[in-house]
């Protein structure tokens, strides 16, 4: 492919009898253009003739022929009279200007030189010229076309007729088939032609629509059907004003009465300078309407439950903190998270938690008139604004979503309870902008949630203040890891069969330097929310390992140690890998590890879970349930697992004599654990009742306070050198709570 010629640059010629301003013009102007330089104006006539330039700049006072002179002199040559002059000159008076202007001169630029404003006036002086140019060429060429023309009209007058036939057939042809609308209207804005394609898209056959008026029939109303001045309609501007009105979005009216939105361009059709009429043209924009629709939608609701996204509570709450301001009303702010809600997601899948989510946004959508927005603001967090009056209306309208939530939602056959932990906080005591009110009433419900769910409480100071203490906590548990704070306790796992210890669980304790020994009931769920669960998870299991190999290798009976994994490990790590890669650095045989599942992360994603645990068991680890009865496991899943036991929690455990229904749930899964050929254990055994219950239904093992409770690495040692037994009450088989 070869490349086009280059553009040649414009010539200049430069005149001043001072070799020093012709230096410094030429040097400024070289880089942009083709030089030429005369130091006199004989010499400039001579160069401007020979070489006709795109342009002079010439100096005013010469000695032998003064500037004035020169461009007489050129504007008398056929030849350089169309070259454009600049005056360039110490003179700076106003006769001085004007005298040049008259005689012809484009410009005038006075010394000492500004070399922006030269090179700015140079450079639009060389457009103008440009374009005179170009004018002149077209018009030359229109001139020999409409010479020529008129004598091949002369040449074919016989046949002019029908060369005009052709000619309308040929334009009717292009109306008929382009896809833009097209419709003209004489001065009386009647229509006198229109295309197949406008009179298809407006709904009417063509010959409907001539001798219509186009702003009556089409332009009549505002999508809104508020009058539409005519005085306002592009095609009555082009009439009346001959303006021409480029692609502005109208809408049009459709013969059955819907409105069609167009782009829409009028031009006036002139005729010896006079306007005679106007044309139309419009495209149909509806699938861009619904393109713009949809991206709008998508940016203001959220796409699961069609409720409004956080942006647009942003601005409806805006909008409502400004109306209760001008009218001195209350507004309650209402943050709302779901119970249970991760556990139903992890257990049952995403698609049944998202039919859980749009049902929740139903009901919520369906309690009270009071509520005029209500936002899904996150995965299982709901935000509700409502004009109260005063704060017992407010709880009221907390009462009213709580009762509705109680109810069973019915997924798949399967009825699903949920709670709600509602935050509340008040305009305008609880704060004056939106984003304090909402921050306000999430403190509020995070002290709802924090009480066990199912409730409602307004917002206080102080939350806020438990909510730094919580963000101080995470950030100081982050350190915890670094800082050798983190410590384990083992509690002993007995034998219900000879009272024999047969292993042990490692649970992780917080010596924090100055809160003290921290719950695990405080700073685990902060663990699993953060994620920190992950570092923290992965050094219980090296440290566990590392703990059980030393008391071996000191003669100490040898036992199986259990770590808790969860379900935020089994998203966030390979386990098999990690768990392998522990047991070779630590040296502990397999045989002594055993790995502790949560029901949540076994049916997160089922399938899964079953090719982890099959490599896990593949390591020679034991694998087993946890907190087994307190989630959704799958019957069908369970058979398919690869584990060895299951562990009954201890909210089953606690009320097993006094709650028929705990006593029938432990008894369930002692025959389901014994039918599927697993071990069973029950956690937090802490009276002989429980235990002698747990012993009669054929319970395996059992670990609690009634035993033991958790012990620091030394104390636990020397239970293992003790070799104590737990010792069974004569009387535990016979004992069976009454309502058996």
């Amino acid at each position: 492919m070869h490349k086009s010629a280059e553009k040649p640059l414009a010539r200049i010629l430069l005149v001043d009898d001072d070799p020093g301003n012709l230096n410094m013009l030429g040097s400024l102007l070289q880089p942009h253009y083709d030089i030429l330089a005369a130091p006199s104006g004989t010499r400039a006539l001579q160069i401007a003739g020979a070489q006709k330039p795109d342009l002079i700049l010439l100096d005013v006072m010469m000695p032998d022929m003064d500037g004035y002179a020169v461009l007489a002199r050129l504007c008398d040559n056929p030849t350089t009279r169309d070259i454009p002059v600049i005056f360039v000159t110490g003179l700076d008076s106003a006769e001085d200007e004007e005298k040049g202007l008259e005689l012809g001169a484009v410009d005038y630029i006075a010394k000492p030189y500004r070399p922006p404003i030269i090179l700015a006036r140079v450079h639009a002086q060389l457009e103008l010229k440009r374009a005179r140019d170009g004018l002149r060429d077209q018009n030359a060429n229109l001139e020999a076309e409409v010479a020529r023309r008129v004598v091949e009209n002369l040449l074919i007058q016989e046949s002019g007729n029908r060369e005009r036939e052709r000619l309308s057939r040929q334009n009717e042809l292009i109306l008929t088939s382009v896809g833009e609308g097209i419709y003209g209207a004489d001065m009386d804005g009647l229509i006198y032609f229109i295309n197949p394609a406008a009179a298809s898209l407006l709904g009417y056959q063509r010959d409907e629509l001539m001798g219509m008026d186009s702003h009556a029939t089409l332009h009549h109303s505002k999508p809104d059907n508020s009058p539409y001045p005519r005085e306002d309609c592009p095609i009555h501007l082009s009439l009346v004003s001959g303006v021409s009105i480029r692609d502005v979005e109208e809408s049009l009216w459709h013969k059955d009465g819907s409105t069609l939105p167009v782009l829409f361009s009028s031009v006036p059709v002139m005729e010896g300078g006079v306007v005679v009429g106007a044309v139309a043209t419009f495209q149909d924009i509806r699938e861009r309407k619904r393109y713009e629709a949809q991206l709008e939608r998508q940016a203001n609701f959220d796409e699961l439950t069609g409720l409004p996204n956080r942006n647009l509570l942003t601005d409806r709450l805006a909008q409502a903190l400004t109306r209760c301001r001008q009218d001195g009303k209350k507004l309650v702010v209402l943050v709302l998270t779901l119970g249970r809600f991760k556990a139903i997601n992890d257990s049952l899948g995403r698609d049944i938690g998202d039919q859980l989510l749009r049902q929740v946004a139903g009901c919520l959508a369906a309690i009270s008139e009071k509520i005029h927005t209500l936002a899904h603001s996150g995965r299982d967090e709901f935000v509700l604004l409502a004009d109260i009056g005063e704060n017992g209306e407010a709880v009221s309208l907390a009462q009213q979503i709580l009762k509705a939530l109680d109810q069973p939602f019915l997924m798949q056959e399967r009825e699903l309870f949920v709670s709600a932990s509602i935050g509340m906080a008040m305009f305008p005591q609880d704060g004056e902008d939106g984003e304090i009110l909402l921050k306000n009433a999430a403190a509020a419900m995070y002290r709802a949630k924090a009480l066990g769910g199912s409730s409602f409480g307004f917002y206080a100071v102080e939350m806020n203040i438990n909510s730094l203490d919580r963000l101080n906590l995470e950030n100081e548990l982050r350190r915890a890891v670094e800082r050798d704070e983190l410590l384990l306790y083992y509690q002993p796992q007995m034998s219900l069969r000879n009272g024999e210890m047969i292993g042990m669980e490692a649970l992780v304790r917080w010596q924090h330097p100055v809160r003290g020994l921290v719950s695990p009931a405080e700073f685990i769920p902060l663990a699993e929310e953060s994620g920190l669960i992950v570092p923290i998870g992965e050094w219980v299991l090296r440290t566990a390992c590392t703990q059980n190999k030393a008391w071996q290798l000191a003669g100490l009976p040898a036992m199986a140690v259990a770590v808790n994994l969860s379900a935020r490990q089994f998203e966030a790590q390979d386990m098999v890998a990690l768990t392998a890669l522990v047991l070779r650095e630590t040296g502990l045989d397999p045989g002594y590890l055993e790995l502790e599942l949560t029901e949540s992360a076994a049916m997160g994603n089922a399938e899964t879970f079953i090719a982890v645990t099959e490599a896990l068991k593949g390591l020679g680890a034991t694998l087993s349930i946890d907190d087994f009865g307190t989630g959704y496991s799958s019957l069908s899943y369970l058979k398919r697992f690869a584990i060895d036991r299951l562990k009954i929690d201890q909210s089953f455990v606690c009320e097993i004599v006094q709650d028929s229904n705990s006593a029938a749930i432990a008894m369930a899964v002692i025959a389901l654990g014994h039918g599927l050929g697993l071990a069973v254990i029950a956690e937090g055994v802490e009276t002989e009742a429980q235990l002698n219950f747990l012993r009669g239904h054929g319970c395996d093992e059992m670990q609690g306070f009634y035993f033991s409770k958790p012990l620091a690495v030394a104390d636990f040692e020397q239970l293992l050198r003790e070799g104590r037994k737990l010792v069974f009450p004569a009387t535990a088989s016979a004992i069976i709570p009454d309502y058996y």
